[in-house]
């Protein structure tokens, strides 16, 4: 009889308190999460980031959330019906915080994989909202991209996540054989062709991580994932931060405002920011991203 294939989890690493006080991670964590990486293409580290940190920014931004889902102007991913819109973190200095926009222990992991010194261009949050729809599997790149590890979303969910309020479908594995064939060339969005996700389905079909709030994702950014619907009525905020390796020719640039200079410890990370004057409208954003890489 042949035994069933076992459902596929993703690596949780818990720092220990030496790691936390001195900011550094271990070389049996660290290899650890570098093997998540390179086989599953993501890796969670469980208690990352400060609790209290999370609600300070929770409490700011599920307000502006609720105002931003009113407006018809607001960016939806994947359309109405998933609920899921873009959101800009709050970017006053009394609410950037280093373990959310430049984790040490996340960078320790990233350094690993891509070399000193990565760049930090992309800083934003995606929220979900009470939905019923769900987004198709995909990636969030359609243009020919490195065959080696290029770029590294960071994902901070503000509370606790689950299937009840959204937490996202990730395809553990997938990132190995993913290059921008892998794309439905009939829809518009970066979405993956159906047959070849019941292809995959049956060698690791996919998952919903329930994780508790402090964790930290790191997450390949050529993993197939989905935004999943959030069943409750509270916003599911959740950060990302996009971490690319020193050589990666790119022109995308995060926005913060001129007081925050000088005041944020990015340890190795080299941060690529287009300084805004103070006041600007952060809830705006800014939509005409470009990941891909220059000649």
């Amino acid at each position: 009889m042949i035994a069933p294939t076992p459902k596929p989890e993703v690596t949780l690493i818990e720092l220990t308190s030496d790691e936390l006080k001195s900011k550094t991670i271990d070389s049996h964590n660290l290899q650890a999460a570098v093997e998540a990486l390179h086989r599953d293409g993501i890796v969670v580290l469980k208690n990352a980031v400060s609790i209290e940190h999370l609600d300070k920014l929770n409490a700011r931004m599920v307000p502006e959330a609720k105002q931003l889902y009113a407006k018809a102007t607001t960016h939806r991913n994947f359309g109405e019906a998933t609920g899921n819109i873009q959101q800009e973190p709050v970017p006053e200095p009394e609410y950037i915080f280093e373990d959310v926009i430049a984790n040490p222990w996340a960078t320790k992991v990233i350094e690993c994989m891509f070399g000193p010194s990565p760049t930090l261009r992309f800083y934003s949050a995606n929220t979900a909202l009470k939905a019923t729809g769900r987004q198709p599997p995909h990636i969030d790149i359609n243009f020919d991209f490195p065959k080696i590890p290029f770029g590294y979303c960071v994902n901070i969910n503000l509370v606790d996540t689950s299937t009840e309020n959204g937490a996202t479908e990730v395809w553990l594995g997938s990132h190995a054989d993913t290059d921008v064939s892998v794309l439905d060339p009939s829809v518009k969005h970066k979405q993956i062709r159906e047959e070849l996700q019941e292809e995959r389905r049956k060698i690791s079909p996919p998952i919903q991580p329930s994780l508790p709030k402090g964790s930290l994702i790191i997450r390949d950014f050529r993993l197939w994932h989905a935004g999943m619907p959030n069943k409750t009525d509270e916003p599911r905020v959740m950060l990302v931060s996009i971490q690319f390796p020193n050589w990666y020719r790119s022109e995308q640039k995060i926005q913060l405002p001129e007081s925050v200079k000088g005041k944020v410890q990015w340890g190795s990370v080299v941060p690529c920011v287009d300084w805004k004057p103070d006041g600007y409208d952060y809830l705006k954003g800014s939509h005409d991203l470009d990941f891909s890489l220059k000649p």
